[in-house]
């Protein structure tokens, strides 16, 4: 097919590198997998000066945009909200509040009373969301987990809240908030309960999903693929698409983008079942206009820069 545009929507800053070094792996991503430009997810936590480097970065690289992210050491979210949107940001990226590994260290979930006001100043501003919540259910169970999980310490027992409970606090903040120009990040990890996915697509109009890997989505969604294809008939001008490339793409980290590019290609654009990796992925058959949606056209109405 000859999809007309694609934009990586869901990169990050991992690695304190100089912007020109930062910009040239991001630029080889773009070029080896045909993408226009990048949205650089900030992540505060990484280091000190991320968002200003985004910022920064987006001088280098046409076509792209960045997502300032909330300074958990500053609680004024408000204000935090306002001067992000007010310094060349196109939305705001929440990640700590909905990552389980972060939980003992910030023990806030989005539903506290903490992110009341910001979430009712976006839901008056319209103001982009990209919201990180939960994590693939197999990481609290070791004995499913995958061997990246396990490396990168994301196995949650004791003192970490329920796979459920963090379903249920994103559910209370749409609730809530119901016009939140919001998108969840990896599917919200619904790719295993897609009838509640497609309950909250109805129930809450502006709602976007961002169908960004873990992969743990394509294997799940691939083992439902009639359902899944309808799912993404129905709301393919809802569904945003990217990476979770770093700004370091050598070596382990290039092969898994990789393998990730591979993985989401078929899916979207292929036929039949595959074997990639450790993974069969079904193929779903989605119209030209659909996939140019996905891949470009939704990100751009997300942010109001529709052409």
């Amino acid at each position: 097919m000859n999809i007309k545009k694609k934009i990586d929507f869901h990169v990050h800053i991992m690695s304190d590198l100089p912007v020109e070094e930062s910009a040239y792996y991001f630029k080889d991503m773009c070029e080896r997998h045909g993408y226009c430009g990048v949205n650089i997810a900030a992540l505060s936590y990484n280091f000190e000066g991320c968002n200003e480097t985004c910022l920064r970065l987006l001088e280098l690289m046409p076509e792209s945009y960045a997502f300032g992210c909330l300074e958990p050491k500053g609680t004024d979210y408000v204000k935090q909200a306002e001067t992000l949107m007010g310094s060349g940001f196109s939305g705001i990226k929440l990640f700590l509040g909905g990552k389980p590994n972060f939980y003992k260290t910030y023990p806030h979930f989005y539903e506290d009373e903490l992110y009341s006001d910001f979430f009712a100043l976006c839901e008056e501003k319209q103001y982009p969301i990209i919201m990180h919540n939960n994590d693939p259910a197999y990481c609290w169970d070791i004995t499913k987990a995958d061997e990246r999980a396990i490396k990168m310490g994301w196995i949650y027992g004791d003192g970490i809240p329920s796979h459920q409970r963090y379903f249920t606090s994103a559910e209370n903040v749409l609730m809530r908030y119901p016009k939140l120009n919001i998108a969840l990040a990896h599917m919200g990890f619904y790719s295993e309960n897609i009838e509640k996915a497609f309950e909250l697509m109805e129930k809450y109009p502006n709602l976007k999903m961002d169908i960004t890997p873990a992969l743990n989505i394509y294997s799940e969604l691939s083992q439902i693929p009639e359902r899944a294809e309808e799912f993404f008939r129905k709301y393919h001008n809802r569904i945003i698409f990217g990476t979770d490339a770093t700004n370091k793409l050598v070596g382990e980290a290039r092969a898994y983008n990789d393998l990730k590019n591979e993985v989401t290609s078929h899916f979207l654009t292929g036929e039949g079942e595959r074997v990639i990796g450790t993974r069969k992925i079904h193929a779903i058959r989605l119209d030209e206009n659909m996939l140019e949606n996905i891949y470009y056209n939704n990100a751009m109405r997300f942010i109001e820069k529709a052409e």
